[in-house]
C-alpha cells in the first residue's frame, strides 16, 4: 500500500495526526483496532487509541495506546465520557474518530475547540437499540430514546462526517457528509480451507451470549436435532451477557440432556477465532427479531463465510439478501426451536451440501465482503475531511 502524502507544513514531512476513542469497546476491538486502526497506520497515518485499558498490552505495537478505565455502571457512561475530551485534545490530532454514541458531546466539544475534521463512527441503530436494553426500564426506554435522538440532533450539523454500516441504518445519516463501510473480515485471517480439517458435525456459534440473540431457542433446537443426530456439537465462542443468564443456560443444557454436546469456549481474542471457524463445518446466528437486529448485519455472518463455514441464519430481509444471494446457507425462524432443528438436521444429514454451501460462501467474501475492499473507502473517505 502506498503510503500517504499528507501533512506537509513548511517544507518539513510531518505524519497526519488520528486519534480514535472508544470508553465501550476492547482496546484490540477487531473493527476498531484490527481494521480501522491499522489500516489508518499502513496508509501512512500517525495513529492513536483512547480506549479501556487491556488486560494485556500488545507490545511492540506501532499505533499509540491511551488507556482510561471503563466505568462499571452503563448509566455513568455519559458522565465518564467528558473526562476523555481533554485526553484527546492533548493528542493534537489532525482528525478525531469516535465510536460510541456516549461521545457525541465530547465530538461536538473537539470540533468547536480544535477545529479539526470530526467522525461519528455508527456501529449500529442506537435508538432501536436502546429500546432492546435490559436494564432499562420499559417506562424509561422512550423518554431516554427521545432525549438520545434530541442530542445526536443537535450534534451531527456540527460534526465533520459519519461513518455507518448497512443502507437501513444509513437511512438516517443521508442528510450530513456520510460514507457506508462494512465491518466485513481481514482476509489474511482466513487463508484457504484445509480439506478434511473440518469436523462435519461441529456447530459454532460465535459472539455474545445474550438472551435476545436466541440462545435459550437455539439450545432447545439444538437438543430435538440431537437426539436425531447423536454425534452433533455446538460449541459457544464468546461471553455471556451475565452470571444470572450463564447459570440460566446452563440449566437448561442439563435439562435437555445435552452436558456432553454442547460446550462453552469463552471469549477469546480476535486474533484467535480462525481457530475455531477452521474447526466448524456450520455456523448459526439465530438472533431474535428486535428492532436492532433487523436494521444490522452481525459481523459474524461475514466471519463464517470467510472460514467456509455453511450458514443457518435468522430469517431476515437483510440476511436473506446476503446468505441467498451467496448461496451460503439456509434460513430459520429463531422464534421455533422446530425451525432451529429443522435446519441443523437438513444440514447434518447432507455432508455434500454443507460442504458447497461453505465454498461458496467462502468465494462471495473473496470477491464482495471483505475488509481490503471496505479499507479504500474509509481511506478516500479521510482524504475527503481532510483536504
Amino acid at each position: 500500500m502506498e503510503k500517504l502524502q499528507l501533512g506537509y507544513v513548511k517544507g518539513y514531512d510531518i505524519m497526519t495526526k488520528i486519534c480514535v476513542l472508544t470508553t465501550v469497546h476492547h482496546a484490540y476491538d477487531g473493527r476498531i483496532y484490527h481494521k480501522q486502526c491499522k489500516s489508518l497506520k499502513n496508509a501512512g497515518y500517525d495513529v492513536t487509541l483512547l480506549a479501556p485499558k487491556p488486560e494485556i498490552k500488545i507490545e511492540n505495537d506501532d499505533i499509540r495506546l491511551v488507556p482510561i478505565e471503563k466505568p462499571k455502571k452503563e448509566w455513568k457512561r455519559f458522565l465518564h465520557a467528558f473526562s476523555v475530551f481533554q485526553l484527546a485534545k492533548k493528542t493534537k490530532a489532525d482528525l478525531y474518530h469516535f465510536h460510541d454514541p456516549e461521545l457525541l458531546p465530547v465530538g461536538v466539544l473537539l470540533r468547536i475547540f480544535t477545529k479539526k475534521p470530526v467522525i461519528f463512527d455508527v456501529h449500529e441503530h442506537y435508538p432501536n437499540a436502546i429500546m432492546s436494553k435490559k436494564y432499562l426500564k420499559k417506562w424509561i426506554k422512550h423518554p431516554v430514546r427521545l432525549v438520545y435522538e434530541l442530542i445526536e440532533k443537535i450534534s451531527l450539523p456540527i460534526l465533520s462526517g459519519v461513518i455507518y454500516t448497512t443502507e437501513e441504518v444509513g437511512e438516517r445519516y443521508q442528510r450530513y457528509t456520510s460514507c457506508k463501510i462494512e465491518n466485513y473480515p481481514l482476509p489474511d485471517m482466513f487463508p484457504p480451507i484445509k480439506s478434511g480439517y473440518k469436523e462435519k458435525d461441529y456447530i459454532l456459534y460465535l459472539g455474545g451470549i445474550t438472551p435476545i440473540r436466541g440462545i435459550e431457542e437455539l439450545i432447545v433446537g439444538f437438543s430435538h436435532a440431537a437426539k436425531l443426530k447423536s454425534e452433533a456439537k455446538l460449541v459457544f465462542v464468546g461471553s455471556f451477557e451475565s452470571s444470572a443468564f450463564e447459570k440460566k443456560i446452563h440449566e437448561l443444557v442439563l435439562e435437555n440432556g445435552l452436558k456432553d454436546k454442547v460446550v462453552f469456549k469463552g471469549k477469546v481474542p480476535y486474533e484467535k477465532i480462525e481457530e475455531h471457524l477452521a474447526k466448524a463445518s456450520i455456523g448459526i446466528i439465530p438472533y431474535l427479531p428486535v428492532p436492532n437486529h433487523l436494521v444490522c448485519l452481525p459481523n459474524k455472518l461475514f466471519e463464517y463465510m470467510a472460514a467456509g463455514v455453511a450458514v443457518i441464519a435468522s430469517d431476515f430481509p437483510h440476511y436473506r439478501k446476503v446468505v441467498e444471494s451467496s448461496n451460503s446457507g439456509l434460513m430459520i425462524n429463531p422464534e421455533r426451536p422446530q425451525s432451529i432443528a429443522k435446519a441443523i438436521l437438513t444440514l447434518l444429514e447432507d455432508p455434500k451440501q454443507v460442504i458447497e454451501l461453505g465454498e461458496s460462501g467462502k468465494e462471495a467474501f473473496t470477491s464482495k465482503y471483505n475488509w481490503n475492499l471496505e479499507e479504500k473507502k474509509l481511506l478516500a473517505f479521510y482524504k475527503q475531511l481532510l483536504k
